[in-house]
């Protein structure tokens, strides 16, 4: 016993024994990780499909048993040299005694050199004095950084140990701020930034906060349950937020949002003439009672779950699709709360082939991840991934879900099976575990377990997925980007809000235009994407904490409704193009406007014939395109053309407008 306990101080790994019981050792939390921290185990080099030079370690070192086979016992074991352990391959390789293709990993002598020769001298066990099971990583504030710790769970206690040297550590915005290899953070610059630790299948996460020392923001008057969080967010960060947009830009927001257009004339004077504490709620609540908003929010349904626009489908898939878009236009029609979309979905009816219209019940089970969960689980499919909590096993498991029905002896229908590849095994069905602490799942048909699982299973995934979406649709910055990838290492901006938008999910029921209230009446959806008069943006240099809008393009579908909305007139063109640049030349060249400006009875030609006077001609023109009244600099430049030119010039001046950034853009 005294020899174990001199080679395993060798080792170098901080223990958790009691002074008077052999050091614990297992392969799989000694070794892997040092494989995994050297980047062995990487798809770069032996973790690769096939591995590298004949040697294959599993990726990322995820099946640690199948490392070990491979370390000890491939080629006779030829790797590990036990009557001579200074002599093994696995020691003469990474320090380069011996050709190596990786290069130095590290050099003769160092700790890692002198934990896998301590290993080897001990007889190259996988386990040794069993430590307990792995519980938790957890990451504990020192000096400068961060410490590792493990948590195990033994018969009668918990134990930890310090494995800083055997994580690997990595920041969510290196610009913010850089962790290093032992813990230790260099912090860079204003932000936030998320420091990620990864050791033996387990991950940990804190956060650091740089302050942008901006005077605070003011919460004295605040009521609304998002406000009340966002504000908390900027603070901590030291950011201040910028004003509201002025009334024109809030009115030409929430009608192309809510009802895929800009306002008319008339919906403009009446917002300017409500309250201005009133504006987005009244308007609000009128646009989502009419078709235009079932329109708009159905196209973001099927955006949101992934089925493709009618124009340009093949031919066998029309019907159905059609069926499944109608489907869509009718549940926002009817306001169906959204747990009762996802039932629809997971069920056996019509809207059941949002998932059936996938044939691999491996595909079925990635689409509700991503659609219905917000969790991105197809890596799973093909190996254990170190920064996601699935496996392979539970993929596959979760994908018998979706097997298709088969027929039983008695002539009915049974449940579906899931295969092993290669072996014929049956899968036995299992659902994700959201929630480890949540009660077992119902014994129910699989269609009805899997409902309860995603929408009652004792977590909020859902309605996290669901309220981040349309918070992104909504203010053109999701709280978690990409939407389909909640996990540890990809953590939301502003938690808080999310937190706070979730239960406003949940109070209302999952109900769309209760949802879409709460967040079109926020503080955080009216700020500014520009300065207004006399002022400047300065606050969120990057716009990536929600301390100010930024104005983004408008959907090809957007512009579309736009023009023809503007313009009276229905047009057959195809809409612009997504890129830039590519959209910028066709509105210019493929006479999508100039079309219709030239079709008898469009608004711009009314103006012409109704509105005698220049300046009110150049005022409801600015009214009709821009949403708003003309600047006195704009007033200038344009009235003389309008004066000399009358009709003509009139024509010109709303082609120009409309091809502007401005009318191309949500600000």
């Amino acid at each position: 016993m005294p020899q174990i306990r001199v080679i395993a101080a060798a080792i170098a790994l901080p223990l958790f024994a009691q002074a008077d019981e052999p050091k614990p050792f297992h392969f799989a939390h000694d070794i892997s990780p040092l494989l995994v921290k050297q980047a062995c185990a990487s798809a770069e080099c032996h973790g690769a499909a096939t591995g590298q030079a004949g040697f294959k370690l599993s990726l990322f070192a995820m099946n640690p048993a199948a490392d070990y086979a491979a370390l000890t016992q491939d080629l006779d074991g030829r790797r590990i040299d036990l009557a001579k352990p200074e002599s093994s391959l696995l020691l003469r390789k990474p320090t380069r005694q011996i050709k190596h293709k990786g290069g130095r990993i590290f050099k003769k002598g160092s700790a890692d050199y002198e934990s896998l020769l301590g290993w080897i001298r001990r007889g190259a066990a996988f386990t040794e004095n069993e430590p307990g099971r792995l519980a938790k990583l957890r990451l504990e504030p020192r000096d400068g950084g961060f410490s590792a710790v493990a948590e195990y769970r033994l018969a009668n206690r918990t134990a930890t140990r310090d494995v800083t040297r055997l994580t690997v550590f990595s920041s969510t915005d290196e610009t913010v701020a850089l962790v290093h290899d032992d813990g230790s953070v260099t912090r860079r610059a204003p932000g936030e930034a998320w420091i990620i630790a990864r050791y033996a299948g387990h991950n940990a996460r804190s956060v650091i906060r740089q302050s942008f020392n901006e005077d605070p923001p003011d919460e004295s008057t605040t009521t609304h349950p998002l406000d009340s969080a966002w504000l908390a967010g900027l603070e901590s960060l030291g950011l201040s937020s910028s004003a509201e947009a002025d009334a024109f830009v809030l009115a030409r927001r929430v009608h192309i949002d809510l009802a895929g257009r800009p306002p008319t004339p008339d919906e403009l004077d009446a917002f300017i003439a409500l309250p201005p504490a009133r504006r987005l709620a009244k308007t609000a609540d009128r646009l989502m009672r009419t078709e235009e908003f079932a329109e708009v929010f159905a196209d973001h349904y099927r955006r949101w779950l992934e089925l493709p626009e009618a124009r340009g489908e093949k031919g066998a898939e029309k019907p159905r699709n059609t069926k499944l878009r109608r489907y869509l236009l009718e549940s926002v029609r009817q306001n169906k709360p959204l747990p009762q979309l996802a039932r629809d979905i997971l069920g056996s009816g019509g809207a059941g082939e949002f998932v059936t219209r996938h044939n691999d019940p491996r595909d079925r089970a990635e689409y509700v991840g991503r659609t219905l969960l917000g969790l991105s689980i197809g890596c799973a499919r093909c190996h254990d991934h170190p920064m996601d909590r699935w496996q392979q096993r539970e993929h596959l498991a979760f994908s018998a879900y979706f097997a298709d029905a088969r027929p039983n002896p008695e002539g009915g229908m049974m449940a579906g099976k899931l295969f092993l590849p290669g072996t014929g095994k049956a899968v036995q069905p299992a659902l994700l575990q959201l929630n480890p602490a949540a009660p077992s799942a119902p014994q129910r048909r699989a269609g009805d377990e899997l409902a309860w699982s995603i929408l009652d299973g004792g977590h909020d995934q859902f309605g996290r997925n669901v309220a981040n979406r349309f918070f992104g649709i909504l203010v053109g910055k999701h709280l978690v980007d990409a939407p389909d990838d909640h996990r540890l290492s990809n953590p939301a901006i502003h938690g808080a809000l999310l937190d706070a938008l979730v239960r406003e999910f949940g109070r209302t029921d999952g109900d769309l235009r209760k949802l879409i209230r709460t967040i079109v009446t926020s503080r955080v959806y009216a700020l500014a994407s520009e300065p207004g008069e006399g002022r400047t943006l300065e606050t969120d240099p990057a716009a990536r904490y929600l301390a100010r809008r930024e104005a983004r393009p408008l959907t090809p579908a957007q512009f579309m409704r736009a023009v023809e909305s503007v313009l009276g007139v229905a047009l057959q063109h195809e809409p612009p193009p997504e890129s830039p640049l590519a959209r910028q030349l066709y509105v210019l060249n493929s006479g999508l406007i100039q079309g219709g400006l030239a079709k008898p009875g469009n608004s711009v030609a009314a103006i012409g014939d109704f509105v005698i006077e220049p300046a009110q001609q150049l005022r409801e023109l600015y009214r009709l395109v821009l949403s708003r009244d003309p600047r006195p600099g704009e007033a200038d430049a344009f009235l003389p053309t309008l004066q000399k030119q009358g009709a003509t010039g009139l024509g010109d001046l709303a082609f120009a407008l409309m091809a502007s950034r401005e009318f191309g853009s949500l600000r």
